[in-house]
């Protein structure tokens, strides 16, 4: 009789386990849509700025003031950027400068994008394997 709760134990020990597995392989994916998301959104600021570049002094723009609200503005110099690099520092950055941080910082994307596909692999392969075990115990399949 005691070997049957041992063996109801280990049961609810793999079950859990299968289920936080589950819940991780869950993280990683909204952790990949959200880097994915950033990474299109650097794509997206480094259009703005090559076509930032064509743009000629005193030429009236829509800035952004937040999302969908905008402002009516002059360009006064367009070969100067005012770029937040951190801790409240805004640093003066040529447009080509710029870009290159968009470039590291894309490339730090990648970096975290590949480790986070080995975690979702190794997820998802400690899931089919937690699976396969539920699956040949008498009633949980």
């Amino acid at each position: 009789m005691k070997d049957t709760k041992m063996d109801e134990k280990d049961i609810q020990q793999k079950y859990m386990d299968f289920q936080m597995n589950q819940q991780q392989v869950k993280m990683i994916n909204q952790q990949l849509e959200e880097i994915s998301s950033k990474a299109m959104e650097l794509e997206y600021i480094k259009q703005s700025l090559d076509e930032m570049s064509k743009v000629k002094e005193k030429t009236e723009i829509l800035a952004p003031l937040s999302s969908g609200i905008f402002i009516k503005a002059n360009v006064q110099k367009t070969d100067e950027l005012l770029v937040n690099v951190g801790s409240k520092t805004i640093v003066k950055k040529t447009i080509p400068e710029t870009k290159k941080l968009m470039d590291v910082q894309l490339a730090e994307i990648e970096t975290i994008r590949d480790q986070l596909m080995q975690q979702l692999q190794q997820s998802t392969i400690k899931s089919k394997i937690l699976e396969q075990e539920l699956s040949t115990i008498p009633g949980m399949q």
